[in-house]
């Protein structure tokens, strides 16, 4: 349900804007602190840009009104394609944010 209503806020939000941002929902397995992470945060937004075979990314999460972010860095494009915000998010990171929420 939860993800529902940030679904239909960002779809009203996207389509009232004058530019069109694409959006994409990405999961993960990739347990704790991950999960956790995704679990607590209100949103979680996964900003990459694919260059060949390198892919740079950031990770964002939002929680009341508090943004913290991840520094950017270089993934091979095959390690982003099979698990996105583990490449992007360092483990010792994710549980430091995580500690925040």
């Amino acid at each position: 349900m939860k993800y529902a209503i940030i679904f239909a806020f960002s779809t009203i939000a996207f389509t009232s804007s004058a530019q069109q941002v694409q959006t994409e929902k990405v999961f993960t397995n990739a347990g704790y602190p991950y999960k956790n992470l995704i679990m607590k945060a209100e949103r979680v937004e996964l900003i990459y840009s694919e260059d060949e075979d390198k892919t740079s990314c950031r990770v964002k999460v939002y929680k009341s009104g508090n943004l913290h972010e991840s520094a950017p860095i270089e993934v091979s494009t095959k390690a982003f394609s099979s698990d996105p915000v583990q490449s992007c998010l360092a483990r010792q990171n994710a549980k430091q944010i995580l500690s925040q929420l």
